[in-house]
């Protein structure tokens, strides 16, 4: 270690400062390295191999349970090409009561099979819980045992465990308090994070026990690494795996390649509160960790490593007579780091990335807000030359566009997850579509309450009694308001927690929709079979007509992105 600072508290109101020896951290996905440095061990010993099926090392009374039908290969797993869709919920949990076994955790919280195992790079958590799993059955214990006796002990890791609910844990007074960012300057207290999908996040340590990690990656080819028996064995794991392109850095059995001047491998970490990176060079023995208290930070935990990196020299520009068109690949794109089959899908459509074709073989992307414009460089490899967003750097730096007779396949990274092009009722004027209604349906739900209100107190103070279809009629709307907020609550408790329990807290909206769908068609059919009764005005007909359509609308848009759907 040729440097090791701390900065700022690691609890702001006891002003405790950082020690980077003795201050606790979380990791967060940092943790995967150790799951891929124990599939390693394990391949070093013959005990697994990288290109069978997973389902080979594990129990049948296990496997059948699992919904996946075509193979995956560990290989797979360590370049998150597994195929999974993501899955938003019960990654995070705010209390250890509600962590159990990584068994139960892998059941219950099972994605869909979304894509063509190696065709897509789309990062899962659960893939890589999966990947600890299988270790589990091959090393005949548990993955926090097999770490700690592979990993952290051999490397004198004593302040680091992989333990979920921190069970024991002597450190456990040195843990930093988690803050997530106000604006100006200003934080907020988080809550710890406990995973239930251990393997993919839980490890807490302090930033030098970190390092004993780094070095152990780095060794000189005069001594064997203390992870492995064989130094080709090391030398292996950190070889390219994957990649979508000659041109782009990608994946080393499951460490994420980054370009700087020279190449590094590595893997960033996000929990509820703390943000961390590391990246190691082992050709040029340097490394660099650093790890925080704040939730969602990249300018430190990716600026800072940036600067001591520093940047790739430009790739040299190939004949522009060689050069397809841009016209070919613009259009709006999603991540496929996405949820298929849950009200979640939404999230990706909020901010879809978007290409524009320029003039001189250039395009602009957008996403997240950010903007940049991109040269190509080589064949559908576009790299970025200027940004209003430094962030933009980090999330797409260069953009190759993989291609096939139907056009383009996939934009992809290399990195975390690729973008395909938006299509079928995802397309742009269906988006406007969905949105419209949803607009037109806010204002309606939002103002009809305030009306009935209105109504009601006018015909109190007339001495009038609603009609039977009257009644009906506003029962069943004020039926569609409570729809409306109950999924207004859904989208917010989505959006604002990442520590929202399904079984307990989601999966009650979703009931609700039911119970309130199925009270609104018994209305309908109600008010409707009392219209033959009494007679009302055209513009009582308009009104009911009007809203009842806007119902159906409303709820077909909901169905359409599975508000309805259960897991």
């Amino acid at each position: 270690i040729i440097f090791s600072k701390g900065y700022g508290y690691a609890n702001i109101e006891k002003e405790v400062i950082v020690d980077p020896k003795n201050t606790v951290f979380e990791y967060g996905s940092i943790s995967k390295l150790f799951v891929w440095t124990s599939a390693m061990q394990l391949v070093e010993k013959g005990q697994l191999d990288l290109h069978a099926d997973i389902k080979t090392y594990l129990p049948e009374d296990f496997s059948s349970k699992l919904t996946y039908e075509k193979p995956i290969t560990m290989h797979q797993i360590m370049s998150h090409t597994a195929g999974f869709e993501e899955y938003h919920f019960d990654l995070i949990m705010s209390s250890p009561d509600n962590v159990h076994t990584l068994e139960e955790a892998l059941i219950n919280n099972q994605p869909q099979q979304v894509y063509e195992p190696g065709s897509t790079i789309a990062y899962s958590n659960y893939a890589t819980a999966l990947a600890g799993y299988v270790i589990e059955q091959i090393a005949g214990k548990t993955f926090l045992d097999y770490e700690k006796e592979h990993i952290f002990s051999p490397l004198s890791m004593n302040t680091t465990t992989g333990d979920p609910k921190l069970t024991d844990y002597s450190e456990i007074d040195n843990k930093a308090t988690g803050y997530l960012p106000k604006g100006n300057g200003e934080f907020m207290e988080g809550d710890w994070s406990y995973v239930p999908l251990y393997p993919a996040g839980s490890v807490n340590g302090t930033a030098e026990d970190l390092a004993k990690f780094a070095i152990a990656l780095m060794s000189k080819n005069t001594q064997n690494s203390p992870l492995f028996s064989h130094e080709n064995t090391l030398n292996l794991m950190l070889t390219q795996s994957y990649s979508p392109s000659e041109f782009i850095l990608s994946n080393a059995h499951g460490f994420w390649e980054y370009e700087g001047k020279v190449r590094g491998v590595g893997h960033g970490g996000n929990t509820a509160a703390f943000s961390t990176n590391m990246v190691v060079a082992p050709e040029e023995q340097f490394g660099v960790i650093v790890l925080t208290n704040a939730s969602s930070e990249m300018n430190l935990t990716y600026g800072v490593v940036d600067l001591l990196f520093g940047k790739p020299e430009n790739i040299i520009q190939t004949s522009t007579n060689d050069l397809p068109n841009a016209k070919e690949i613009t259009g709006l794109y999603t991540s496929a780091r996405q949820s298929y089959s849950k009200y979640t899908e939404f999230i990706s459509y909020i901010t879809p990335l978007k290409v524009e074709e320029l003039p001189e073989n250039k395009i602009n992307i957008s996403v997240y807000g950010m903007k940049g414009t991109y040269s190509q460089i080589s064949p559908y490899l576009y790299t970025l030359v200027s940004t209003d967003h430094p962030l933009l750097e980090y999330i797409v730096p260069k953009a190759y566009f993989e291609t096939n007779e139907d056009g383009v396949k996939r934009l992809t990274t290399g990195q975390v997850g690729d973008y395909l092009p938006v299509t079928g009722d995802r397309t742009l004027p269906w988006l406007i579509v969905s949105a419209v209604i949803i607009v037109i349906s806010t204002l309606y739900f939002s103002f009809l309450p305030i009306v009935w209100l209105i109504n009601l107190f006018k015909n109190r103070k007339k001495n009038r009694q609603y009609m039977i279809e009257t009644k009906l009629f506003w029962m069943c709307t004020l039926t569609g308001t409570l729809l409306f907020i109950n999924n207004s609550i859904l989208l917010i408790r989505t959006i604002i927690s990442s520590t929202a329990l399904y079984v307990n807290q989601i999966q009650l909206h979703i009931y609700l929709n039911w119970l309130l769908l199925f009270i609104i068609i018994i209305f309908i059919i109600l008010d409707l079979r009392q219209w033959k009764l009494v007679n009302i005005k055209n513009s009582q007909k308009f009104a009911r007509i009007f809203a009842f359509c806007l119902l159906v609308l409303f709820v077909s848009v909901l169905i359409n992105w599975h508000f309805f759907s259960f897991i």
